[in-house]
């Protein structure tokens, strides 16, 4: 069992690599409810395992080694996905997200970020699209209107997020 402090220490470094191994983990599984249940999963094996977390290598590195497991676990039990990488690829894909990490993170937070004041409708066209994964026809017909205005919607609206989150990395001194 961890103490208190190892505990207060394993919730600051997940915090700050979680959005890194998120984002690993969904361009990797394309299934959203697949993709969380492989995060859940890694964060309480990252947990179980924190002892063995050498402090002197990056945390976001070793969470991803994790995480690529995790992926792999579910790829095995999963062999009819129609996407399957094989074990040096992934370990390519592991270290490469780990140089781009910080990058993803800062974009990825100031996504959110940018998704949040996003204005009703635009918030929820968004949600219908990226987070329900339904296409432009799909959403015309659920909130009424045409296809092509909702193409045409979605192209403001990720024009409009492209620059908020532009402004606010170069706000928080990140990389563009």
């Amino acid at each position: 069992m961890l103490s208190e402090l190892d505990q207060e220490r394993f919730m600051r470094l997940w915090t700050s690599a979680q959005p890194a191994v998120a984002n690993f983990v969904h361009a990797l599984v394309r299934d959203f409810g697949a993709a969380r249940d492989v995060l859940q999963e890694t964060a309480l094996v990252i947990f179980r395992r924190f002892e063995e977390y050498d402090g002197e290598r990056p945390f976001v590195a070793w969470a991803l080694g994790i995480a690529r497991f995790q992926v792999m676990g579910l790829q095995r039990d999963a062999a009819r996905s129609l996407v399957v990488f094989d074990d040096e690829l992934l370990e390519k894909f592991t270290d490469s997200w780990a140089e781009l990490a910080p990058i993803v993170s800062d974009r990825s937070v100031a996504l959110e970020s940018c998704i949040e004041r996003l204005a009703g409708h635009a918030r929820r066209l968004v949600q219908l699209r990226y987070f329900e994964d339904l296409n432009a026809e799909q959403i015309a017909h659920r909130l009424g209107g045409n296809g092509a205005s909702v193409r045409v919607t979605l192209q403001r609206i990720r024009e409009q997020l492209r620059t908020c989150i532009t402004q606010q990395v170069q706000l928080e001194g990140g990389l563009s």
